[in-house]
């Protein structure tokens, strides 16, 4: 009978918390996956979806039209990263709430056994 005791709380504190963090580990790869953390900032001043304004003109442009295009090249790029960034910050939002919740698991996880026996000797005295 004690050994079962034993190979639980062997369980409890040795297996399952290195467990719980590498489930913690693939949650967060899966968020950085998800919103593309790594790609956006690779790709941060880059046009949206590799489209510039100056590559639909069809007629032959003047100078006064390329300097047009070109500053509209740039505005697009800017509101793209400006997208992307915030993709990134929500991103990391996202991750950074997400570790929070497997630390509070964690530390819940840890301290569960303690809780019941407490809460089982409280009861057991109030009889």
């Amino acid at each position: 009978m004690m050994t079962i005791f034993l190979e639980y709380f062997y369980w409890h504190y040795a297996v399952a918390p290195r467990e719980i963090l590498k489930i913690m580990r693939n949650y967060m790869t899966a968020r950085w996956h998800q919103f593309l953390i790594g790609k956006h900032f690779r790709t941060l001043f880059a046009p949206w979806h590799r489209q510039n304004p100056s590559d639909f003109g069809t007629r032959e442009q003047n100078f006064g039209d390329k300097i047009i295009d070109s500053l509209a090249d740039v505005y697009i790029r800017l509101i793209a990263a400006v997208i992307r960034l915030m993709i990134i910050f929500t991103g990391l939002l996202v991750e950074l709430l997400t570790m929070i919740i497997f630390l509070v698991l964690f530390v819940v996880w840890l301290a569960w056994p303690m809780i019941a026996i407490y809460s089982i000797v409280k009861g057991l005295s109030m009889l």
